[in-house]
Order: C-alpha cells, then structure tokens, then sequence
C-alpha cells in the first residue's frame, strides 16, 4: 500500500498513467452501472404497462361476464285451457261420453335480466319494456330460440319481427344465415390518472349462438397495437312450454261437443336459463390494420 501511495505521489510518467488507467476503470464501472439501472427502469416500465393492459382487458371482461352470470331468461306465454265433452251414440243406441282437455297456446315476448346490464322493465299494463339503462338485452334471440316449441296445432308462435335469429356456433358461412347479432359495450378504466389516459376504455362484444352460449371478446387498442382477450359462458337450462296441446282442435264433427271449465292463464313462464363463465383466454396482441 505504501508502494502504491508512492507511486500515485510520483511525478513521474509511468505513475501518472496508472492513475489514469485506474480512472478508466471507474468510469467504465460506473457506466455499466448506470446502463444496468437504465435498462433495468425500462424493463420495470414495461412490465408495469404489460400488467396495466392486462388488468384492464381481465377486469373488463368479469365484470361483463358477472353481470351475465346474474342474467336469467324466461319464456312467457298465455294458455287457453278447456275440456271438450263429444257424446257419440252408437249404432246399438249406446251413448259414449269422451272428455278430452285441450289447450290452445300462445308465445308472449319473454323475460331477460342480465343484472345492471339489462333490466326487466314492465309497463302500466305489465307489458315488457325497455328503458333507456338497458345496454345489454339478448331477449328477441331468446324468444326466436323459443318460438320453436310452438309448432302444430294449438301453437301460436310471436310474429318473426319480435323475434330474432341466432347464428350457429361456429357461424354458418352460407348466404342466407344468421349474421352474428353483435352487442358493443364500452368498459372505462379509472384510477391512476396516466392509465387512465394511456388506457381509456376497452370495448366489449358480446354474441350469442343457437347452443345458447355466449361469447365476449375484449379489445384495447394501445398506440398501434390491438389487444384482444375473449371469454365464453355456458348457458344452464333451455326453455320448454309444459302444457301439450294435441294434434286437433274441438268440433271435428264426431258428435255432440260440449266445452267445459274453459279458463285462459296469463303469463305462463319457462324454468330459467342461466350463464355461468366457462372459460377466458391470455391476451392477445396483433398490429393495427394487420
């Protein structure tokens, strides 16, 4: 050590480049260093906007699909019920009294809720409505799934402009099928002022098919880039009319009809269809345009 003090007090040549030489070192050191700390702050930076897409793109998503989870779907329907009483005489003069009930029944348009997203809303005259806070509502593809329990006789099915129809999944590329019957929500991001700024707001689609199951596919766009993350729900239960009304109506003529305890019941509904999350994809990253 006391060689090494010399020789930095040296005025010679060869002490002063040491000096210099051991210098160089420290600056390299230090530069290494400061890149180190720099790539690191980047790579924190990074991580830290990687993570805020996600959150915004997963918690747009469940807080859809829990919203869904809560929705619940019933078809209604009115029932006229009767008894038909046909007495036949015999060509032995014995008299045969045949009792038969029959019912006459009509699709009414049905009941969707879906939590906050759509509310059931009734009228003065108990009629469905929807109001002005209903942003989600999946009713008329419903009743057109539904409609399909009324055909024969004594099924009377709404009209086709209060019903919609429902693609297949996966779609049906045929002309002439169902287009897919998208619903655009729009998720915002709160908090930290900057994410709010760099992440503003996700929009979600939501699309039903035949089997009932929906699908939501979430999307944030981030300068060029487009992030995408989808999700899937399965729906419990499908809607079924109990009541079976045969395959004729009264009065066909084989004798004396008589028709009675004839009773009309409104608003007949369905056990409930209902959703449940079945699975969520990663997030997807693809280029804008591409």
């Amino acid at each position: 050590m006391n060689t090494l003090r010399k020789k930095l007090h040296s005025q010679r040549g060869a002490s002063i480049l040491l000096a210099l030489l051991f210098l160089l070192v420290c600056m390299m050191a230090a530069a290494s260093v400061l890149m180190a700390a720099v790539s690191n702050a980047g790579k924190i930076r990074s991580n830290y906007e990687e993570q805020q897409r996600y959150l915004a793109l997963s918690s747009a998503l469940r807080l859809v699909a829990g919203e869904i989870e809560r929705a619940e779907y019933r078809g209604r329907y009115d029932v006229d019920q009767w008894t038909e009483r046909i007495t036949v005489i015999e060509a032995d003069g014995i008299e045969t009294v045949i009792e038969t009930n029959y019912y006459r029944v009509t699709q009414k348009p049905g009941a969707f809720t879906c939590g906050k997203l759509a509310a059931l809303v009734l009228d003065a005259d108990g009629k469905l409505t929807q109001d002005n806070t209903t942003v989600l509502s999946f009713q008329k593809e419903l009743d057109g799934l539904f409609s399909k329990e009324f055909n024969g006789t004594g099924y009377q099915s709404l009209p086709e402009a209060e019903a919609a129809p429902l693609p297949t999944n996966p779609p049906d590329t045929l002309p002439g099928g169902p287009s897919r019957t998208t619903r655009t929500l729009t998720v915002t991001v709160e908090g930290d002022p900057e994410i709010e700024e760099k992440f503003g707001s996700v929009k979600v689609e939501a699309d039903m098919s035949q089997s009932r199951r929906i699908h939501l596919k979430a999307v944030l766009e981030a300068g060029t880039a487009v992030y995408t993350m989808e999700a899937e729900l399965t729906a419990s239960g499908a809607p079924a009319v109990t009541y079976m009304p045969g395959d004729r109506l009264p009065k066909d003529g084989r004798g004396a009809v008589t028709i009675l305890n004839e009773e009309l019941l409104k608003d007949q509904e369905t056990e409930p269809v209902t959703w449940q999350l079945d699975w969520i994809t990663r997030e997807v990253k693809e280029e804008a345009g591409g």
